[in-house]
């Protein structure tokens, strides 16, 4: 949609064999890095274009887990299983944004209701997230620093 390319047809290259995935770009490119707001966006398109059971919310979010890890070639990433890589995003069901959806379907409310920040990231057993913050760096230091680099090359 961004770049006015048109909708991709994932159900039908799924339906093919190909292997799809989904990542993120980050801010400095003018997108956020949220995979769940691309897995909706993602989910969403292929509604408009093949009605609403066209795509399931598990299938969006499949694609965004292992269905990334396939097109990387990283079988060990994508699935919480024994011998995969341990690396875990956590959200809190208790936020306005999930309140009453998280109820009835939880994927469907982490896909659907524009889940924001994760509450706790854990990559290859550290944590690197908690309380929705950035526990490794000062994250408002490093994003004065990235701003800076910015304007210096424009």
């Amino acid at each position: 949609m961004r770049l006015g390319s048109g909708t991709p047809r994932i159900v039908d290259l799924l339906a093919r064999g190909a292997k799809i995935g989904l990542g993120v770009d980050g801010s400095s490119s003018n997108d956020g890095g949220h995979l769940l707001g691309e897995a909706r966006q993602a989910l969403l398109l292929q509604r408009v274009e093949g009605g609403a059971d066209a795509l399931r919310v598990a299938d969006a979010f499949r694609l965004a887990t292992i269905g990334g890890a396939a097109v990387l070639n990283r079988e060990a990433l994508g699935r919480i299983a024994p011998g995969q890589a341990a690396d875990l995003a956590m959200y809190r069901r208790d936020t306005i944004e999930l309140a009453g959806a998280v109820a009835q379907d939880p994927l469907g409310a982490l896909i659907l209701c524009r889940a924001g920040r994760a509450d706790r990231v854990i990559v290859n057993g550290r944590t690197v997230v908690e309380d929705g913050r950035l526990a490794t760096v000062d994250e408002h230091r490093l994003a004065g620093e990235l701003n800076a680099v910015v304007r210096r090359f424009r």
